[in-house]
C-alpha cells in the first residue's frame, strides 16, 4: 500500500475570517492577527519568519484579496482554494482547528488552486462588472421616466419601441422645461416617425401633468444621465488597460468582421481590432452569437492565456457549462451542486438569440436539443459548444475549428437525407437529386 507523501514541505494554512485570520504552521501552532492591514503585514512577517513557502487559504468573500496580493508581493506560493474542496470532518468545527485541516491538506497536496487571472485582467474585469451594474440602474431609470410619464398619461412607450430614442429623450427634456403643446413636442420627433405615426404621437402626447410625477420624471431623468456618464468613464478605463495590453502585439492581418452591436456597445475606439490583438491574431466574432463586445466581457473573466486548463472538457466545466449527470450502467447519478459562473450566463446570452436562427450549425444544434429537452438545456449545450470552439481556436487555430464545423454541417446534412429517406419509404415515394 502506498503511502501519502508530503508534496510542501514548508507550508501554512489560513483560515479567512470578517475579524481575524488564523494561521497554522505547524501541527498544534496556531497564530491569529486582525484583518487590518497592520496585520495583513504581521502574517507576511510571521510566515517569512517561519520559513514558510507555500499558503492555501479558502476564498471567503472579499477578505482574501488584500492579504493574497500581499503574500504574492513577498513571493509566497498562495493557493485560493474552494471552500467545496475543504472537506470538515467531524471535531474540526472551528477556525483553529480549519486552519490545521487546511494547512494539513495542502502539505500532502490534496489541494487545488483556483483560476486567478493576470492584474490587468483583474482590473478589467472590476471595471467591466461596474459598468455592467451602471446600465442595470440606467435601465432601472428609464423604467421610472416611463412610469412617470404613464402616471401623466403621456403614451409615447406604446407608440415607439424605445423610450432611450433620441426622439423620445428630446421630448422629455422639453417637457422639463415647460413645454406642453402636444404639436411642438411632437415636432421633436424623427421624421420617419412623425410620416409614419405623426396621429398616434400627437394623441400621445396630450398628458394630464402633476407636479409630483414631474419631480418624478425629472429625479429619473437625471440619474439616467448620471449612469451615462458613469459608463464612459468606465469605458475610458478599460480603453487604457486595452492600449496597454496590445501596444507590443503586432497589427492584425485579418479584417474584423465587423459585427454589429445592438445594445451598450463600450465607447472605445478600434475595439473590434484590439479584440483580435488580444487573441494573437484570431478573431473570435467568426463564431455565431460573439461580437467584440461579448468577446470583450468574456476576456474580462477569462483573459486570453487558457494554459490555465488542460483539455476543452476542463475549460467548460470551470465555466459551468459541463453535463450535470453521470452515468455508469443502468444507474443515473446527478450531481446536487448548480454552478452559473460569469463566464457561462456570458456565452448563454450569446447563443440563445441563435435558438431562433436556421441558417448555422450551432442554430441546427440548439434545435435539435430543444424539441427533445426544452430550451433551457438547450441553451446550455449550445453556450458549451461554444466555448470549445473558443478553446480550441486559442489553442489549435481558426482551421482546426472550421473543419469540425464542416464535419458537423455534412453529418447533419446526411442525417436529414437518411430521415427522408425513410420518409418516402413509408410513403412508398422515391427521392430524386435535382
Amino acid at each position: 500500500m502506498s503511502k501519502l507523501q508530503k508534496v510542501h514541505g514548508a507550508a501554512a494554512g489560513i483560515d479567512i475570517g470578517s475579524c481575524k485570520f488564523f494561521v497554522g504552521t505547524a501541527e498544534s501552532e496556531v497564530q491569529n492577527f486582525d484583518t487590518f492591514t497592520s496585520g495583513c503585514h504581521q502574517v507576511v512577517e510571521y510566515l517569512q519568519q517561519k520559513n514558510i513557502t507555500s499558503v492555501a487559504m479558502e476564498a471567503t468573500g472579499v477578505y482574501w484579496i488584500t492579504l493574497y496580493d500581499m503574500l504574492v508581493a513577498a513571493s509566497i506560493e498562495v493557493y485560493v482554494v474552494n471552500g467545496r474542496h475543504v472537506k470538515h470532518v467531524p471535531g474540526r468545527k472551528t477556525d483553529v482547528q480549519d486552519c490545521l485541516w487546511i494547512k494539513e491538506l495542502h502539505s500532502y497536496g490534496l489541494l487545488r488552486s483556483s483560476f486567478i487571472p493576470r492584474a490587468e485582467i483583474l482590473q478589467m474585469r472590476h471595471y467591466m462588472r461596474i459598468r455592467e451594474k451602471d446600465i442595470e440602474n440606467k435601465v432601472a431609470a428609464v423604467q421610472r421616466m416611463d412610469k412617470a410619464l404613464v402616471m401623466m398619461n403621456i403614451r409615447l412607450s406604446s407608440v415607439v419601441s424605445a423610450i432611450q430614442l433620441v426622439s423620445v429623450m428630446k421630448i422629455i427634456e422639453a417637457i422639463l422645461a415647460g413645454q406642453r403643446n402636444a404639436k411642438t413636442l411632437a415636432a421633436l420627433c424623427d421624421v420617419r416617425i412623425q410620416k409614419n405615426k405623426e396621429e398616434e404621437i400627437l394623441r400621445s402626447l396630450e398628458g394630464f401633468y402633476k407636479e409630483e410625477q414631474l419631480y418624478a420624471l425629472q429625479h429619473a431623468y437625471d440619474e439616467y444621465k448620471f449612469y451615462e456618464g458613469k459608463i464612459k468613464e468606465c469605458d475610458a478605463k478599460m480603453e487604457v488597460i486595452l492600449k496597454s495590453s496590445v501596444k507590443d502585439k503586432e497589427t492584425p492581418k485579418i479584417r474584423p468582421t465587423g459585427k454589429r452591436v445592438y445594445h451598450h456597445r463600450p465607447d472605445i475606439a478600434e475595439l473590434d481590432k484590439m479584440m483580435i490583438q488580444l487573441y494573437d491574431g484570431k478573431d473570435l466574432t467568426i463564431l455565431p452569437g460573439l461580437t467584440c463586445y461579448s468577446v470583450l466581457k468574456l476576456y474580462s473573466v477569462i483573459g486570453n492565456d487558457f494554459s490555465a486548463w488542460r483539455s476543452e472538457k476542463a475549460f467548460t466545466a470551470y465555466l459551468g457549462l459541463a453535463p450535470t449527470k453521470y452515468q455508469t450502467g443502468k444507474s443515473r447519478k446527478y450531481r446536487k451542486i448548480k454552478t452559473n459562473t460569469e463566464g457561462g450566463q456570458i456565452l448563454k446570452e450569446c447563443v440563445q438569440p441563435l435558438l431562433r436562427s436556421k441558417h448555422n450549425a450551432l442554430g441546427a444544434f440548439g434545435k435539435r436539443i430543444s424539441g427533445r429537452r426544452g430550451a433551457s438545456v438547450a441553451i446550455k449545450a449550445m453556450a458549451r459548444k461554444l466555448a470549445v470552439w473558443i478553446y480550441n481556436i486559442v489553442t489549435k487555430g481558426m482551421a482546426f475549428v472550421n473543419n469540425g464545423i464542416e464535419q458537423y454541417e455534412e453529418q447533419l446534412n446526411r442525417r436529414k437525407i437518411k430521415w427522408l429517406e425513410k420518409q418516402a419509404k413509408d410513403l412508398n415515394l422515391m427521392l430524386t437529386h435535382c
